[in-house]
């Protein structure tokens, strides 16, 4: 039986009756769903998707952070990946988002989703 543990930021493993085998070999990715607008003149954005593991971990919890709003934007998905991130937009600026997923093992994604979102203010 092998049993993974973070240990001061590092993934390190105890040796039960296997072979030990040290490192993080997951690989975790998004897919966002629906799209998101370029432009808005709402004052947030909702941003949903699904997060995936390989290898698959059936006690894994992802944790979804969104930067490059008027502030950071953190999710936890539910037990299927699946996440919703409602992200507060600046008024009247592009919003550069970027969206990383990371697990309880220490997995993250190797890059960003990334999009930019023009908040544009409406009259009144």
């Amino acid at each position: 039986m092998l049993k993974k543990f973070a240990a001061l930021g590092a993934i390190g493993c105890l040796l039960v009756g296997a072979a030990c085998l040290t490192g993080d070999d997951a690989v975790l990715f998004v897919v966002v769903t629906p799209s998101v607008p370029d432009t808005t003149s709402e004052t947030q954005v909702g941003i949903s998707g699904e997060v995936h593991r390989t290898p698959m971990q059936e006690s894994a919890i992802f944790v979804v952070t969104v930067t490059g709003g008027a502030v950071t934007a953190v999710d936890t998905a539910n037990l299927h990946g699946l996440f919703t991130v409602t992200v507060p937009l600046t008024t009247n600026a592009d919003n550069h988002l970027s969206l990383t997923a990371r697990d309880n093992t220490g997995a993250s994604t190797t890059s960003a989703w990334e999009r930019t979102v023009v908040q544009v203010e409406t009259p009144r």
